[in-house]
């Protein structure tokens, strides 16, 4: 991790710090680019394969249509990446996903290139899920500076009736929602991205009132969902995670809620 660097301890301090972030000097053999996900040196579907997800690459431009991909390269293999989107309020930190040991070295270059991006101090936001043991250890490690809020994961399940002779289990009803929808009715409304695995599952990223679950399910053909807040929406029960929301660099209180279309 970056915590014990001296840059970072920096910003970790009350009300971050305008310093410039130092720049680092790369292996002969490394290269680091932050590209659109239409860039043709970008191998998209190498990327994909990279992250691990199920979204096709025609479904992935949309999804990522707004968004910068940092990628850093060891003799020409893409072994680490993340997605940062702009908000006006700070950059959002997704998807990060390195092959061992790469992960710090990513990290390292994209805090100079946000620096650059934002023509100066910038703060970046990240979610960290955690079981209690993970938590305890990135606390006890000096990893939590960055941390704003400490929130829960919760989930809600689907009552799907066992026909007893029914091939396959559980299948999507229809094909699944390319990018986050939202869903409202009387009661009230959410947003819910599906998660890309074909696992069934869709992400809530925000929720107003109590919305019909059930019909929302139905309509995005999910069995489960997931959400990420202090409190559970009605219906929701805790998943036994905790969810490290962090502000790297916070120089204000801004909000902790946001919908992007987060690659899983």
């Amino acid at each position: 991790m970056i915590w014990d660097e001296p840059w970072t301890q920096v910003a970790l301090q009350a009300g971050g710090t305008t310093i410039p972030p130092p720049r680092s000097v790369l292996a002969s053999d490394q290269v680091f680019r932050c590209v659109r996900c239409t860039d043709p040196r970008l191998d998209l579907q190498g990327w994909a394969d990279l992250v691990g997800t199920r979204w096709t690459t025609e479904e992935l431009v949309p999804r990522l249509q707004d968004a910068w991909i940092p990628c850093l390269y060891e003799k020409k293999t893409l072994v680490a990446t993340c997605v940062l989107r702009s908000r006006p309020e700070y950059w959002i930190l997704e998807t990060l996903r390195a092959r061992h040991g790469f992960g710090r070295t990513l990290i390292r270059e994209v805090i100079p290139w946000l620096y650059d991006a934002e023509g100066g101090p910038f703060t970046m936001a990240y979610t960290w899920e955690l079981g209690l043991p993970g938590l305890l250890g990135a606390r006890w490690r000096g990893w939590l500076g960055s941390a704003t809020a400490i929130q829960y994961g919760w989930t809600w399940t689907a009552v799907v009736e066992d026909c007893g002779f029914c091939p396959g289990g559980w299948e999507p009803i229809g094909p699944r929602l390319t990018l986050p929808t939202l869903f409202q009715d009387g009661s009230g409304s959410a947003i819910v991205s599906d998660s890309g695995l074909g696992d069934g599952w869709g992400y809530s990223s925000m929720v107003r009132g109590a919305p019909d679950w059930p019909a929302i399910a139905k309509k995005g053909g999910w069995r489960f969902l997931w959400y990420r807040g202090p409190v559970a929406p009605a219906g929701f029960v805790w998943t036994g995670e905790f969810v490290v929301v962090g502000l790297l660099n916070k120089r204000r209180d801004v909000s902790l809620e946001w919908s992007t279309a987060e690659i899983s």
